[in-house]
């Protein structure tokens, strides 16, 4: 059965607290042929004080992080389909912290190399989305995460970096966030020098042959692929792999040489089905906004 994946906010409950919030239709549906035809508007660089002034509660505990390799994925009825394993390092699930508490999480992040050590990469939609009323202001990242546990702790973030182009009329061609974090009961040690990261590539190409992590909606495990991109438009990168449904987006494309070249996200914000998904390309624009994030 294909499930529709659409923006991935769900009815969660943690330790008594429900997080009541339903999920969207994506607001962009430009077709391939007509994005090409479509003059890319000017951007600029939005740059958004997240709420980071307290811990929040968790029910997550200490214990080791994944160490095995992202899986190749399984054939299933003709189709690539991605596998459940312990995840890796550089990636996790965001959380919402509501009320001091921390929710099921919604989407997936990955570190991303910075001057900083305290970056990290993730579709737009999950940081701002009107028809949420703007800004998600309290946003969790989880690194290695699985089975309720924080390997490397958790990671509050503080400050969002997007293209104009997203804030201002969510388009699909800049859906893609940076946001800067900081450690939860505090620590000298960056994200980065724990975890290691992933390097922004600008313009990488439409064909890459990319790994794939991504956290379903409420799973314990992430799941995981090995395939490649094409492209669909000017301005978006097309994945085929089953099994990314709801909470794949901000998922991370990663090529050969540790490279970040596309985040799961884009044309109706990530795909419509389990089976195709897409990332806006990383072009002049969204490297004006990770250069702006990232630091000198």
């Amino acid at each position: 059965m294909t499930h529709r994946r659409r923006d991935p906010f769900v009815f969660a409950a943690v330790i008594g607290l429900a997080l009541a919030v339903t999920a969207c239709r994506p607001t962009s549906t430009t077709k391939s042929s007509d994005a090409e035809s479509i003059a890319p508007a000017a951007s600029t660089v939005v740059t958004h004080a997240l709420d980071a002034k307290s811990d929040p509660h968790t029910l997550f505990h200490s214990g080791s992080a994944g160490t095995a390799p992202i899986p190749s994925g399984s054939a299933v009825n003709g189709k690539l389909s991605a596998q459940s394993f312990d995840g890796i390092p550089k990636a996790g699930p965001l959380f919402l912290g509501v009320g001091g508490v921390a929710s099921a999480h919604y989407c997936t992040a990955s570190v991303v190399h910075s001057a900083s050590g305290d970056l990290i990469a993730t579709a737009a939609h999950c940081v701002r989305n009107k028809i949420f009323g703007g800004w998600l202001d309290h946003i969790l990242f989880v690194p290695g995460y699985h089975d309720d546990v924080a390997p490397y702790g958790v990671w509050i973030a503080t400050t969002a970096y997007l293209d104009s182009r997203w804030v201002d009329s969510q388009n699909q061609d800049a859906d893609i966030a940076f946001l800067a974090v900081r450690k939860a009961g505090g620590g000298s040690q960056t994200l980065e020098s724990i975890t290691g990261a992933s390097t922004f590539t600008a313009s990488p190409g439409y064909a890459n042959a990319v790994s794939v992590v991504s956290y379903p909606l409420t799973a314990s495990r992430p799941v995981g692929c090995a395939t490649t991109t094409s492209k669909f438009s000017a301005g978006q990168l097309r994945l085929d792999c089953s099994g990314l449904p709801e909470g794949a987006s901000g998922s991370p494309f990663l090529a050969a040489g540790n490279r970040l070249v596309g985040v799961l996200g884009g044309y109706q914000q990530g795909g419509d089905t389990s089976d195709t998904s897409y990332s806006s390309y990383f072009d002049e624009r969204i490297a004006a906004v990770f250069k702006t994030a990232s630091g000198p």
